[in-house]
């Protein structure tokens, strides 16, 4: 037996003892992208792709639970070609419902006054980029992120206009700095009042209080009725710490860091290795899809 057949057959094993109802509609699989079910492409493994579309079909909700925006998570959803998905996105500040017949809709969202800490981040890194997300369509900035980064930009303010009004998010980017200086600096700014967490390079994002990955999944199974014990979340990155602790069946991604891992009830393979293929794979089979 090959190591993915020893991870799905692992998986199966664990998934079997959470008491999961024969029902699907009573089922949720919550998937990060980055790390988890993307290429450094941006294509969706394989794996993903079949048994994604194997539970939906078979009844089972799948969300995508993200720290990108909407803009940034709907070409994922359309790739995974699903009839629809829930989305929280922005670290779950924004949580909708997508349909390919129409599309994405808003159902939720969670915002915080900027100003605050956005003056913190601004007296330790003077010279950051700022952006926020008010809404599902994209980002205002305070001048234009390094090339290749936030696509979604709508348009450049200045800052007092960018912070006049409620906000979800929060993106810092320092390209200046090195991933440890930017982690070591980072540490100086005092989050009182709000969330927080850090990206893979110089990057920051902050949240309105009390959100997370986790919330976010806890509002898509409220707005579903579905008992949150009988939810199975994958991730790599240190904002899916909560959506790990909070999912029934928390799965770190063989590839993430050591607190993410310590985080999640059980490690799958690494994303390269299609270890969040092994888990879908895993669950088709206990649902007996």
């Amino acid at each position: 037996m090959g190591e993915y057949a020893e991870q799905v057959a692992r998986h199966a094993i664990a998934m079997g003892l959470m008491g999961l109802p024969d029902n699907p509609r009573e089922v949720l699989v919550s998937l990060d992208i980055d790390g988890t079910i993307v290429t450094p492409e941006q294509q969706i493994y394989p794996k993903v792709k079949e048994y994604a579309d194997r539970l939906r079909l078979g009844g089972v909700h799948v969300c995508i639970t993200t720290g990108r925006s909407v803009p940034a998570t709907l070409p994922v959803v359309e790739g995974l070609e699903l009839e629809s998905a829930w989305i929280a996105s922005a670290n779950g500040s924004l949580v909708g419902h997508y349909t390919r017949a129409d599309g994405y809709t808003l159902t939720n969202q969670y915002t915080f006054d900027p100003r605050s800490i956005v003056s913190r981040v601004l007296q330790i890194l003077p010279d950051a980029c700022i952006g926020v997300e008010d809404s599902p369509l994209g980002f205002r900035v305070s001048k234009r992120f390094p090339p290749g980064e936030l696509r979604e930009t709508l348009e450049v303010q200045d800052l007092d206009t960018l912070l006049a009004t409620p906000v979800s998010r929060v993106v810092i980017r320092e390209p200046q700095l090195h991933n440890e200086e930017f982690h070591q600096t980072v540490k100086r700014i005092d989050f009182t009042g709000v969330e927080h967490a850090i990206g893979w390079r110089s990057w920051l994002d902050i949240n309105p209080p009390g959100t997370s990955k986790g919330r976010g999944l806890t509002t898509v199974c409220e707005n579903l009725g579905v008992d949150l014990g009988h939810t199975i979340a994958i991730g790599d990155g240190g904002n899916d710490i909560p959506l790990l602790q909070t999912a029934g069946y928390g799965v770190a991604m063989g590839n993430a860091r050591s607190e993410v891992k310590a985080a999640a009830a059980a490690t799958t393979l690494p994303d390269t290795m299609e270890g969040a293929g092994a888990v879908l794979e895993a669950l088709a089979q206990v649902m007996g899809l």
